[in-house]
């Protein structure tokens, strides 16, 4: 985790008037300890080392929003020094995300600039593509982004309405909860930590040796990130009055906007009111069709299949994107996020026609954050009935967030080989914890996991 610790005000109980300020009522807790909203644990599992991390912050930028987003992250480190690829994302990724922009900079040039950078240090037939296409990449990505829920994770035929109406006739158009800004400030932060801090190429640098480079530069990581945030159906500022509110995801009493960032294959989950599972983001593999087609590789040699009948990128990355791996830059490994939009949360301030349209129906229960080393072991369906059955079991006032967390890494520790990857897992409580329905779906199938391990 991150050594620089993130706290939240919060008013206790007859503390004052929320939204208030920050007065002497209110309490300062650290987000790490902060067992009844957040969990989260990690171990190394099988291997030597954990190069897992993760991080817990609030983010302030008015890119996005007056109001800090909380923001949750998981990184997986991988290959030689891997851990200082994962540690360099946990403790400054979310900082660079909160550094503001010289009013006017942030415009398609910045990144125009940046992609170039790309292409005269590390070359190959990507990025001179990439660059040459600047301008198309620009409009599919960021002026009119593609990668929403609707268009990457189902079918065109399985869009639904992307309109709906709160109590007071407010028109919500749930598919632009981004706006270009926001884009643009995501992928172009991405793209310039990866080349300055974990690629070590300083601004002025104008080429490099590949060959001696990823030598003093070597690991990769992936990052999977959340970013939450109070949602405003009208899109107007947020009052001063409530600016400095840290309180609303502690129990929010309106939807929320979620934004999903996703590089590699880290695994987001939300909870739905029924105890369902759904996958927030897709993995960045080399047999996905999509990243076949980003890295033109239907008729090259660039992927092949290790031992155990996986698709491996140039003979050794499991993820086609991915921080650092300064060795398949060339060729195309990239820090370039895929970035979902969700509307979530509380449904009070909705008419009861309205909740269907939502992408998940609304008062969601729980969002669960692992890296593979957890996926690996146990299907999405497990992973939340896993967390569900033990709050059912031990009960509200004793599963918390963090106790929950912990109980799935002591079953990845139960069932894991003597190979297994590290394991981590963050679980962030939303408003409708603890109200799912009793019954769990896949008892049975993790109960046969715990004997086959025996």
């Amino acid at each position: 985790m991150n050594n620089a610790q993130a706290f939240i005000h919060v008013r206790p109980a007859g503390g004052g008037v929320a939204g208030a300020g920050l007065g002497k009522s209110l309490l300062r807790v650290p987000l790490s300890k902060f067992a009844g909203l957040i969990g989260h644990s990690s171990s190394r599992v099988s291997r030597r080392i954990n190069q897992d991390t993760y991080s817990m912050s609030l983010v302030r930028n008015s890119v996005f929003s007056r109001e800090p987003l909380l923001n949750m992250s998981v990184f997986d480190g991988h290959g030689v020094a891997a851990s200082n690829v994962s540690s360099k994302l946990a403790h400054n990724l979310h900082n660079w995300l909160g550094q503001e922009e010289p009013r006017g900079s942030l415009d398609s040039h910045i990144l125009f600039r940046l992609l170039r950078r790309y292409r005269d240090l590390f070359g190959g037939s990507y990025w001179q593509s990439l660059y040459a296409d600047r301008e198309k990449y620009y409009d599919r990505f960021i002026r009119h982004c593609n990668t929403k829920q609707e268009q990457v994770l189902f079918d065109q035929s399985n869009q639904g309405t992307r309109m709906l109406f709160d109590h007071s006739g407010n028109l919500i158009d749930k598919n632009s909860l981004l706006n270009e800004q926001q884009r643009l400030k995501i992928i172009n932060t991405f793209l310039q930590f990866d080349l300055e801090q974990c690629c070590g190429v300083n601004p002025e640098q104008a080429s490099l040796d590949l060959s001696s480079w990823s030598d003093k530069f070597p690991g990769g990581s992936t990052a999977s990130s959340i970013m939450l945030s109070r949602f405003d159906p009208l899109g107007s500022t947020i009052p001063a009055s409530l600016s400095n509110d840290q309180t609303y995801f502690v129990s929010p009493t309106g939807l929320l906007k979620l934004i999903v960032t996703q590089v590699g294959d880290s695994k987001i989950l939300i909870c739905d009111s029924n105890g369902v599972a759904h996958s927030l983001s897709r993995p960045h593999h080399p047999d996905q069709n999509r990243e076949h087609q980003r890295l033109h590789t239907q008729n090259s040699q660039l992927i092949s299949r290790d031992s155990f009948g996986e698709e491996r990128f140039l003979n050794n990355f499991a993820n086609t994107r991915s921080f650092g791996d300064v060795i398949g830059k060339r060729d195309g490994i990239s820090a370039e996020p895929d970035i979902y939009s969700y509307l979530i949360g509380n449904t009070s301030q909705l008419p009861h026609s309205e909740k269907a349209k939502l992408q998940f129906g609304g008062d969601e229960c729980f969002i669960v954050m692992v890296t593979d080393g957890v996926s690996d072991w146990l299907s999405d369906q497990e992973l939340v009935d896993l967390i569900t059955s033990t709050v059912n079991l031990r009960g509200l006032k004793h599963a918390t967030p963090q106790f929950v967390a912990d109980e799935v890494i002591k079953f990845i520790v139960s069932v894991a080989d003597r190979h297994a990857d590290n394991a981590t897992c963050l679980v962030l409580r939303l408003s409708n914890w603890g109200n799912w329905p009793t019954y769990d779906r896949t008892g049975a199938s993790r109960e046969q996991k715990l004997l086959n391990a025996i």
